[in-house]
């Protein structure tokens, strides 16, 4: 658990490079989203531990083992995000600061059902990306196939559990508001990362 926990922390600022490097490229959303995908490359590169990346164990490996393992996933990111997020703040210029302030107003301005639904389509795209990075094997190919589902998914304004968790703190935006949010977005990536592998089981049953 310890082993996982440092990892995660590390996940958590790997994504929290990522989102600096899209709120730095803003407007420009294609280059945005393709500076994001930095932070899985860094995770997959390296194998440290991101939430969203193994929410779907739950429904692959068990539930009984799983559980403990995404409330350490969690946590750690959370830390990293937290730790990074306000490490950026500190050293951040006012125009990004203000940038990522307009971004995290509109994100908390969502109801809570906007939230849910487009974070749970975010953890499908997340899978997409996870399985995608798996499954193929031409090298080029394999890299496709976790930038676009990272880029779709932006572009879409669907909602990342992680990356909100550095945006709030890089805006430092925390509050009541922002911790439901944050929970909503969190429960919504874990379905999102479980219809389609079990959708798949229930397939081959």
């Amino acid at each position: 658990m310890k082993k996982l926990f440092v990892i995660s922390i590390l996940g958590g600022v790997s994504i929290s490079m990522g989102g600096s490097a899209f709120v730095n490229a803003a407007p420009n959303m294609a280059l945005g989203g393709f500076l994001f995908s930095l932070g899985l490359f860094l995770i997959f590169q390296f194998k440290w531990g991101l939430y969203t990346g193994r929410v779907q164990n739950l429904v692959e490996v068990s539930v009984k083992s799983t559980v403990p393992d995404l409330i350490v996933l969690y946590f750690g990111n959370l830390l990293g995000t937290l730790s990074a997020g306000y490490v950026i703040r500190f050293c951040g210029k006012p125009s990004t600061l203000e940038r990522v302030e307009e971004i995290v107003q509109n994100k908390l301005s969502s109801t809570n059902l906007e939230a849910f639904v487009l974070s749970i389509l975010c953890g499908i795209m997340v899978y997409a990306a996870v399985e995608g990075y798996k499954r193929v094997e031409d090298p080029v190919g394999k890299y496709l196939a976790f930038i676009l589902p990272i880029m779709g998914f932006l572009f879409s304004g669907f909602e990342h559990s992680i990356a909100n968790l550095f945006f709030i703190s890089l805006a430092n935006a925390w509050g009541i508001e922002a911790i439901i949010f944050s929970a909503i977005i969190a429960i919504g990536n874990l379905i999102g990362g479980c219809t389609i592998p079990l959708v798949h089981k229930l397939i081959k049953h």
